[in-house]
């Protein structure tokens, strides 16, 4: 009898690499992805795939790599059990047009159906919808209905904290899949400030910074000045970015601003401010603050400042949100 290519998922012949500990065999990732194992094969022959080798010659892929993969060639995964994300089983065809995605997500969240909140959003990703569109789209709209719940009294309170922690989950998830930034990529550190309690926005950008190869260290919410100010000159980051979503956490970045520019400036960094709070930082313009209104808007300034362009005019426009 032919073995299944579940059997092979994760399947190590004492490793001579650290890079192999989590990897596929190319039937298990054919029989997920519902193609033929030479395929695999060719196109880790071709470089379309990037495989490691174990001591005895056999190919390996990475699972963060076969998710890579698997999300630039527009290939479904056909059996996503095959590749252990339950997840996307539970969310089954997620294909719906962008006007229903927020109404979908939003469903989910509310009901507590975390499975198929964590599916649906991974799916989206691998179908090739950019991550900051899934940001700035379904998490944002669905988060803000849900928020709106807390009117409603203990019942809308506890919906809206189970939907944050699922998020966060998802958001985790999706993080921990992405590949591992490159030698040499630059690097960002980022939070929210002091009295600022709010998680999703920051790891949202955390995760969108990782996502186009940045190494990041995210420092989450409730961040002091003076640990940010330790981490930025620990990491030596060319991007630090400060999430503001309440108004407590505004008024304490507005007073820590001019330490953490300075720090920034010895960097030859730039720090990019966001957050439905940052309308409320009033602040005079300096050349190495950047506002952003959305992570779309922050993925952008990312790209061009990783790909050595610099911003001919920072510190313009007032940020509505980070994620």
């Amino acid at each position: 009898m032919k073995q299944s290519a579940r059997m092979n998922f994760m399947q190590i012949d004492q490793p001579p690499t650290e890079s192999l500990r989590f990897s596929l065999t190319p039937r298990a990732l054919a029989e997920a992805l519902g193609v033929s194992e030479s395929s695999i094969k060719r196109w880790a022959d071709e470089g379309e795939i990037q495989v490691s080798r174990t001591a005895g010659g056999h190919r390996r892929i990475a699972l963060e790599e076969a998710l890579r993969f698997a999300r630039a060639s527009r290939l479904r995964l056909a059996h996503p059990e095959a590749l252990g994300l339950s997840d996307l089983v539970l969310a089954g065809a997620a294909q719906v047009n962008a006007s229903e995605c927020a109404e979908r997500l939003f469903e989910l969240l509310r009901t507590g159906a975390a499975g198929e909140a964590r599916g649906l959003l991974l799916t989206w990703y691998l179908e090739g919808r950019p991550l900051a569109d899934i940001l700035d789209g379904p998490i944002r709209g669905a988060m803000a209905r849900v928020g709106a719940l807390w009117e409603h009294g203990s019942q809308g309170i506890f919906v809206e904290h189970r939907a944050t922690d699922i998020v966060l989950q998802a958001l985790g998830q999706l993080r921990m899949l992405l590949p591992a930034s490159p030698p040499g990529a630059p690097r960002a550190v980022g939070g929210a400030p002091s009295g600022d309690p709010y998680l999703v926005p920051s790891l949202g950008a955390a995760t969108l910074l990782a996502s186009t190869g940045w190494g990041v260290t995210h420092l989450g919410p409730q961040t002091p000045r003076d640990a940010l100010l330790e981490a930025i000159a620990a990491v030596s980051p060319r991007l630090v970015w400060w999430s503001l979503s309440s108004e407590s956490g505004a008024v304490a970045a507005a007073l820590d601003l001019p330490a953490v520019l300075a720090a920034v400036e010895q960097q030859d960094a730039f720090l990019v401010v966001g957050g439905r709070a940052a309308a409320g930082m009033v602040v005079a313009e300096h050349s190495r603050l950047v506002r952003v209104s959305s992570m779309s808007e922050l993925d952008a300034f990312a790209r061009g400042l990783s790909a050595g362009t610099r911003p001919v005019s920072v510190g313009a426009g007032v940020a509505a949100g980070i994620a």
